[in-house]
């Protein structure tokens, strides 16, 4: 009686089944509907064709918009620098470098480039940092193989010790910034804390040597320049 009901029904709801699970064998299979796949293809393809037109020299939009287009390639470009920066662990950090040169060179980039540079360095670095937080299994495996054992018990000490407090002493000074990275997703540290450490001392950070470069005019590049000079005369 009941079965000849739910035929006769006509708002009865039909489901469709892509996949059933054989329940003898207890096996499990995954279900995907054709409409999930949309937002991810077409995220992934935005993605990449916006990246492709920054980066592809010869666009039609540098004849349009040629200021922009150098923009956001200088975007993209210091994206890379705060990626290699973060994530590998080196003796210097090419974005301090990229950046330093930018705080010293007074007459092509004003107070507001510097205050614009300096926050997209801090979201840049934070992003990142959290990309290592979130991967560090497979990150450290790749990176950080070669670390010095001194610097991997200090990092460990710190974090376990101080928690998100030992993290912003990390992001601020020169410390192991990347071990710090890693150190903190092996020992799970609370994320938004950590994100908010990172943050906080990048900022201090780089506010502290833009203020210090331009406060008493130093030109680092100048100087580095001079430093050759000395050293190879005859270059």
């Amino acid at each position: 009686m009941n079965r000849r009901q739910m035929h006769n029904n006509p708002k009865r709801i039909h489901r469709y089944r892509y996949l059933q699970s054989n329940q003898r064998h207890h096996e499990r299979h995954i279900t995907l509907k054709e409409e999930s796949l949309y937002k991810p293809l077409l995220t992934t393809f935005f993605i990449f064709l916006v990246v492709m037109v920054i980066l592809f020299p010869t666009s039609i939009f540098d004849n349009m918009i040629p200021d922009i287009m150098a923009f956001l390639r200088r975007l993209i470009g210091w994206l890379s620098l705060s990626a290699t920066a973060t994530l590998l662990i080196l003796p210097v950090s090419v974005y301090d470098v990229e950046l330093i040169r930018i705080f010293s060179d007074t007459a092509r980039f004003d107070t507001f480039y510097v205050m614009f540079a300096i926050g997209f360095a801090v979201f840049a670095d934070t992003l990142f940092a959290y990309v290592g937080y979130r991967f560090t299994k497979q990150l450290s495996k790749l990176f950080a193989r070669k670390a010095k054992k001194t610097d991997v018990e200090k990092s460990n000490e710190k974090l376990r010790k101080y928690g998100n407090y030992g993290m912003f002493l990390f992001s601020c000074t020169p410390l192991p910034f990347t071990l710090a990275i890693y150190t903190a997703g092996a020992v799970r540290l609370n994320r938004n804390g950590f994100l908010i450490a990172v943050a906080a001392g990048r900022l201090v950070k780089y506010s502290a040597f833009a203020l210090f470069i331009r406060l008493f005019n130093i030109n680092l590049v100048e100087w580095g320049k001079n430093l050759l000079t000395l050293i190879f005369p005859g270059q």
